[in-house]
């Protein structure tokens, strides 16, 4: 049995991955850099701490990935069975992580926690999910 974590995607009923699309939105070596720090973290998990990832809230973690003078921030939380969900990802600009950051991070954690993933319905209904999370 592998000890490694698993790591998924907070998808928007729409389909859209929020962190993937800010990832794939970068050049291809910030990109890749941040790649290669989701795939340590899919290893080492929970052991990953000090200048790598920090606790944000109670829940919200941030990974920390720093390219030459740009640094950027991939939000996640973990879950029970060695799974970590990750839900966006921003470049940092200021020393503080903005409060706007860890709310949309919290409110795909909140989506993720109800649907896992897995929308039904029509697609005014899903629109209508989007909608009352605000995202």
């Amino acid at each position: 049995m592998s000890s490694d974590f698993t790591i998924e995607y907070v998808e928007l009923p729409n389909g859209r991955a929020p962190a993937r699309d800010f990832v794939d939105s970068l050049d291809d070596k910030a990109a890749a850099r941040i790649d290669a720090f989701i795939e340590r973290l899919r290893i080492y998990g929970n052991r990953m701490q000090g200048k790598f990832v920090k606790k944000l809230t109670g829940d919200i973690f941030e990974l920390r990935v720093k390219q030459f003078d740009r640094i950027f921030r991939v939000l996640f939380f973990y879950q029970p069975g060695m799974l970590i969900v990750i839900t966006s990802g921003f470049q940092k600009k200021t020393q503080q992580t903005p409060p706007g950051e860890i709310t949309r991070a919290e409110q795909l954690k909140k989506l993720w926690m109800k649907y896992r993933n897995r929308y039904t319905g029509s697609q005014k209904e899903r629109e209508a999910i989007l909608k009352e999370l605000g995202l």
